[in-house]
């Protein structure tokens, strides 16, 4: 017998529920109250923003979690065109975001820069760090509230285009931020197959050399509408890719050489650098990004995930990020689209 209670976090979220009865049942056992409670968690990330679950002890790998989360969320997707670096570690099974312990990840909405970004992401604490390592929440209705008037207005009016500039393990030394290659975003090193792949999600492509390819996605809007309440929320990351958020973001982190980096970029070879751009072509404005960045950074909710919990989050409602750390914190994480998507 599996029991439950649900409690409220910080601002309300996430929900969590705390298992008070049958923590030590195997994980077959586990799987099926998961299966049986797939309405209710449903019902309570859609309605929440996120799930916080607690007490399990067969929660232990990568297969447990797979296993788990397939039993309430079984349309789990690949990485295909996301821009942070991450492994496979067991089917649809991922590292988070593998950047240096000493960054923080600020919050976004996961491919939030594509037409089909993932409905929810869970992740899965198999060790917490030693120090920091919070994983962060933001509730994105509660900042589209908060965007200054004439930014949303433009940005409603336009829209934001995502440009990435992607290098090549040989080259990859010379981008600053985030140093993704393009090899692994496509998940090819042949060069005609990035032009199609590109060409087939209506993405732009322009080769700088050989070695570097720059991207102009699509143009998305900036708000999006929740498929089962209809609520209307701050949905882009033009806080993220655009160059004074980077550096403003290696700044909070005391990443003194990342930002030299950025900034000799900015005046030396600005192509190396990602950029948002307004539908018309028009770059967004360092304050007007700045802005942007700071408002982020003001609703973030901060959660200390303990070994063996589970964390499911609404893509669309509330962002996540995380805090720098100390120690060889391990979080894994699925990608899940809604019940239109693929059963993968």
């Amino acid at each position: 017998m599996i029991r439950h209670r649900q409690l409220s976090g910080p601002d309300g979220y996430p929900a969590t529920w705390e298992i008070v009865e049958g923590a030590d049942e195997p994980i077959d056992s586990v799987c099926a109250w998961f299966a049986e409670h797939k309405p209710a968690v449903d019902e309570v990330v859609a309605a929440e923003g996120a799930l916080l679950l607690r007490g399990f002890h067969a929660l232990r790998e990568a297969s447990d979690f797979d296993k788990a989360i397939r039993a309430v969320s079984p349309r789990l997707r690949d990485y295909v065109g996301g821009t942070s670096p991450r492994e496979r570690v067991l089917g649809r099974i991922m590292t988070a975001t593998s950047t240096p312990p000493d960054w923080s990840i600020p919050l976004h909405q996961e491919m939030a820069y594509t037409t089909d970004p993932p409905a929810r992401i869970a992740f899965f604490c198999r060790r917490p760090a030693d120090s920091g390592g919070l994983s962060t929440l933001g509730d994105m209705g509660k900042v589209l509230g908060l965007v200054p008037a004439h930014i949303r207005d433009k940005a409603e009016a336009h829209g934001f285009r995502l440009r990435r500039t992607l290098p090549s393990e040989r080259t990859a030394h010379r981008k600053p931020g985030v140093k993704k290659v393009w090899s692994e975003v496509f998940g090819t090193t042949d060069r005609a197959e990035v032009d199609r792949l590109a060409a087939a999600k209506n993405w732009e492509t322009r080769w700088l050399d050989e070695d570097t390819v720059q991207l102009y996605q699509e143009i998305l809007p900036a708000t999006r509408r929740h498929p089962v309440s209809g609520k209307e929320v701050w949905f882009n990351q033009a806080h993220f890719f655009a160059p004074a958020c980077m550096m403003a973001w290696a700044e909070g982190d005391a990443r003194e050489q990342d930002w030299k980096e950025l900034d000799a970029a900015r005046h030396r070879d600005p192509e190396l650098l990602d950029d948002i751009l307004y539908g018309n072509g028009e770059t967004i404005t360092d304050d007007d990004a700045l802005t942007l960045y700071d408002l982020l950074k003001s609703v973030e909710v901060p959660l200390a995930l303990r070994a063996s919990e589970l964390l499911i989050v609404d893509n669309t409602l509330v962002a996540h990020g995380r805090t720098a750390f100390t120690g060889q914190r391990d979080i894994l994480v699925a990608l899940i689209n809604d019940e239109r998507g693929p059963l993968t």
